[in-house]
């Protein structure tokens, strides 16, 4: 197992990653607050798996929340109002996020969500980017960017679809509601949902299947697929990208963080 590395000396890693043999293992570590990552965090995992893309022993990897309750609640919006203020400053986090996502999508190994809880927003986002995603019948799925008055990472957006319609990518963004994992499944926003106890067990015995697999054959079919999944990656975003622009510099933006933070229904406006 490769050592693991804190973002501050004498701090918990937040994520933290481990390898056994063939098994890598990205620990999304902030039980605490529903395991929803800083800035820093969303940072360091194209870090990270490049770490696992060095590993030639590596034959899959398993990504999962701490503390047994959550995957991942999204971004930590507690930053929100010092980092994300403006519409530079929340282009240059969504490219953040969007770069966290990409990692996993791009990494040369099969990599699967073990998921329960609390996927939300941004965490949802981290699970699509995964091959596989098993949830246990727990857990609750919503992309909640309405009610904070932004818009979800335009390019990210490609991995919603490639997982469900486009009229169940819009019943998820339009409604801001939280899903359980059997509704979930139905759209095929996931590929399996097992009783919580099991989870664990099928995880590990997924991934002792997917690693007895030859690995140059697990990588081509991961890069063509991603490949043909999405054809049109010229597609012309600037209108999408401007749209988000105007999300977080709106009243309604400040608003909708605002009551988030206070535990309270925000009033939108429209402006």
């Amino acid at each position: 197992m490769m050592p693991t590395v804190s973002l501050q000396t004498g701090v918990p890693a937040n994520p933290l990653l481990s390898i056994n043999g063939p098994v890598a293992e990205l620990l999304l570590n902030a039980a605490d607050r529903k395991n929803a990552l800083p800035l820093a965090a969303w940072q360091r995992i194209p870090e990270l798996m490049e770490a696992v893309r060095a590993d030639p022993a590596v034959r899959v990897c398993i990504v999962r929340g701490a503390g047994g309750e959550s995957f991942c609640a999204g971004a930590d919006i507690s930053e929100f109002e010092a980092i994300r203020s403006t519409p530079e400053a929340a282009k240059r986090y969504d490219d953040i996020n969007v770069a966290a996502f990409q990692s996993l999508k791009a990494l040369p190994v099969p990599v699967i969500a073990a998921i329960n809880g609390p996927c939300l927003g941004g965490g949802l986002g981290l699970a699509l980017a995964c091959d596989i995603r098993i949830a246990a019948r727990s857990s609750v799925f919503s992309i909640p960017a309405a009610r904070l008055g932004l818009a979800y990472p335009p390019e990210a957006l490609s991995d919603l679809l490639e997982a469900v319609s486009v009229s169940n990518a819009k019943r998820l963004l339009f409604t801001a509601d939280r899903f359980p994992a059997d509704e979930a499944l139905a759209m095929g926003l996931i590929n399996e949902v097992v009783e919580d106890a099991a989870l664990d067990g099928r995880i590990a015995a997924l991934c002792e299947r997917i690693a007895a697999n030859a690995p140059l054959s697990l990588k081509a079919a991961k890069h063509a697929l991603n490949h043909l999944a999405q054809p049109a990656q010229a597609t012309e975003l600037s209108d999408a990208q401007t749209n988000a622009r105007i999300c977080v510099d709106s009243e309604d933006y400040r608003e909708g963080c605002k009551a988030f933070l206070e535990k309270r229904t925000p009033q939108f406006k429209g402006g």
